[in-house]
């Protein structure tokens, strides 16, 4: 029997892909898909990470987490200069641990650094976790799982970190996974605050105090290429054009900070004219596909109030703003008889911050 559990939820793009990465900010918000991180005892006097979805498990005694630690923490995480194309720190340090699975080293250097730099200590016990949220999506899964890590062996220990550090060790496995220092600066605040989160240059992380669980309906055009990729497209573009390219960055902006502003004050149409703006400039960029413009197309013109590609775009995941249920069964009803699929759902004020504390 678990001895406790933590959930932490998903989350979509509300508004600023891409345009984020240019120092822009960014709207995202929860939505009840959760990854489950339970604890039980072990005998083992180590610590036993299980992925139970993927068949994956490991064990780490003391000395190989300080070990993973002595490595992960004397990194360099500063930005490479122009021009240079040798291994980060942390590259080197992904590769260098292939006698670690892949799919466990993101948890393992996560154990690590709570161990060495707080002296939170799991050896003894077992984390196991499941996930609902699909892979490879856009709904950022594995951020999902690492916050739900990181906060069951908080609460399984009995300590507490402040929610910024949190975050930041959370963000550790996302670091790996993505192989980037910047790896979860979006996805990790709505996972483990709930609700809605900006992320800014300036403010960093910033959960926002809104009330207002919007209704969206989340769009399912296939298969999506790695976000890198598009990151990528953008970046040769803006080599190619840097005045237009952050011309339509700066559009970009201006459409998350006045949708921030309409969902503030409930006026959910000025909200949708916003998404509907962002994806448009989000296609100019050339980050949208076929299938996602479809969708986008088929919702509005089904009854909502405004839609979007939702993540880094090529394919994959959008969302639409509803009203209500019934706009939500034909939007739905639409995008299925064209092919693509589509569930209803509405943010959740509860991240892995509520499960923490409340169980």
């Amino acid at each position: 029997m678990a001895i406790v559990e933590v959930k932490a939820p998903s989350n979509i793009k509300i508004s600023g892909e891409h345009s984020v990465v240019y120092d822009g900010p960014c709207l995202s918000a929860a939505i009840p898909l959760y990854a489950t991180a339970s604890v039980n005892d072990a005998d083992t006097g180590k610590l036993a990470i299980v992925l139970e979805d993927l068949g994956v498990s490991a064990s780490f005694d003391g000395p190989a987490l300080r070990s993973l630690y002595a490595e992960y923490g004397k990194r360099s995480t500063a930005p490479k200069a122009a021009g240079d194309t040798s291994p980060t720190d942390l590259v080197r340090y992904i590769d260098g641990h292939g006698e670690i699975k892949r799919e466990v080293l993101p948890y393992a250097t996560i154990a690590a650094r709570m161990l060495v730099e707080y002296g939170i200590d799991a050896l003894g016990k077992e984390v196991l976790i499941h996930s609902e949220v699909p892979i490879g999506k856009g709904y950022a899964s594995s951020a999902v799982c690492s916050t739900a890590f990181t906060a069951v062996l908080l609460k399984a220990t009995g300590s507490k970190l402040d929610d910024q550090t949190t975050i930041d060790i959370s963000r550790d496995g996302e670091r790996i996974v993505h192989r980037i220092e910047t790896g979860g600066r979006i996805d990790a605040g709505p996972v483990y605050f709930g609700g809605y989160v900006t992320y800014s240059k300036d403010e960093g992380i910033r959960r926002q105090d809104i009330p207002a669980a919007i209704n969206v309906v989340v769009m399912d055009t296939g298969l999506k290429p790695p976000t890198s990729k598009m990151v990528q497209k953008v970046r040769d573009r803006r080599a190619a054009d840097q005045a237009g390219t952050d011309k339509i960055l700066r559009a970009i902006d201006s459409c998350v900070l006045q949708g921030l502003t309409a969902l503030k004050m409930e006026n959910f149409e000025e909200l949708g004219r916003q998404m509907t703006r962002n994806h448009e400039l989000l296609r100019e960029l050339g980050v949208s596909s076929e299938g996602l413009d479809m969708a986008v197309k088929l919702a509005t013109s089904s009854g909502a109030l405004g839609a979007k590609l939702c993540g880094g775009g090529g394919g994959g995941m959008g969302i639409a703003l509803v009203k209500d249920s019934a706009t939500s069964k034909t939007v739905i009803s639409s995008l299925v008889e064209h092919g693509f699929d589509g569930f209803s759902t509405k943010v959740t004020l509860n991240g892995a911050k509520y499960f923490l504390k409340n169980g």
